[in-house]
């Protein structure tokens, strides 16, 4: 039975796990782990002002201590992978609840219709949108773990002070990552329907939805109702909105995006599950280590010689 993306997520996490922390004995070290390096700057149960945290740093000179910075940083990016993947089902769920996925008829065939514009119709073009954008943001976020994985060697930890990627976003022709997330069906491949998702999330957040007037359609055929529909604008074989000067809300495809979207949906979510599939694949060749219990002992003492400082 194939993985769903949050098994497959789950994997990536375990990968990561074992590749950063394959030389020590992860559960002791970590249990011993000064508090603040998880919490601060992080989350709100950390409770410490910027310069009592940057004291904190100040005060550790082992690696350790900024590989385990860095490691919930890093576990940070993927949790948010999955907040963002939770998003998605969640506004898929409310939008076909109130919206059909399936036309009962084509686009020739309808006899007439009527245009609505109001709150419930504005609500659908906003959890639609948010779809849009939330699949955009897992491609800024998975584009850091893949540059992550790419220039690990480059850290010194002794001195950690930032991710390398803390500025990348998703572009298809990025570089400093693995060749093999470039091959067909990945993301950095370019497919067509990622193409698509950036060019919807890209227009809304930059220049406003593509309907002013959130506008949904309900047709019908020979004066009996039909399908509901959301129309969206045309686009060209690379997906961009097809454009002239500067309008590009041509409507001469009749693309229904409500009926559309459960297929693009499927195909984009094969994509990310291969993308976070290979990312695991990359840090299990990278671990070939087992635990040494001698640099076990030199982090507890590095650990233990941090609480004597304070």
């Amino acid at each position: 039975m194939e993985e769903t993306v949050e098994e497959t997520i789950n994997v990536l996490y375990s990968s990561i796990d074992n590749f950063l922390f394959q030389d020590i004995n992860f559960s002791i070290v970590s249990s011993n782990m000064p508090k603040w390096i998880l919490d601060e700057g992080i989350s709100p149960e950390g409770v410490l002002t910027k310069d009592a945290y940057e004291i904190c740093r100040r005060k550790v000179t082992h690696p350790i201590f900024g590989l385990y910075m860095y490691y919930y940083e890093l576990w940070t990016i993927v949790a948010a992978i999955q907040d963002r993947l939770q998003a998605v089902s969640m506004f898929l769920t409310q939008f076909y609840d109130n919206i059909p996925c399936i036309a009962k008829f084509t686009n020739n065939q309808y006899t007439s219709g009527s245009r609505q514009c109001g709150e419930f119709e504005t609500s659908l073009h906003v959890l639609l949108n948010s779809i849009f954008i939330s699949y955009a943001s897992v491609f800024d976020l998975l584009s850091k773990v893949a540059r992550e994985e790419y220039v690990f060697d480059k850290y010194d930890f002794t001195s950690y002070k930032e991710m390398k990627s803390n500025s990348v976003l998703y572009n298809f022709n990025m570089r400093d990552i693995a060749q093999s997330l470039k091959g067909e069906g990945m993301l950095f491949s370019a497919p067509l329907v990622v193409r698509k998702f950036c060019t919807f999330r890209n227009e809304y957040v930059h220049n406003g939805p593509w309907d002013m007037r959130a506008c949904v359609y309900y047709m019908a055929v020979n004066g009996e109702p039909a399908d509901v529909i959301i129309y969206s604008p045309d686009m060209d074989d690379y997906g961009n909105f097809i454009k002239s000067g500067s309008r590009n809300k041509f409507y001469s495809q009749s693309n229904r995006i409500n009926i559309q979207l459960p297929d693009m949906i499927i195909e984009l979510t094969e994509i990310i599950r291969n993308r976070i599939t290979e990312l695991s694949n990359l840090y299990q060749a990278k671990t070939v280590r087992t635990v040494s219990s001698k640099y076990t002992a030199e982090c507890i003492n590095a650990i233990m010689q941090y609480y004597k400082s304070l």
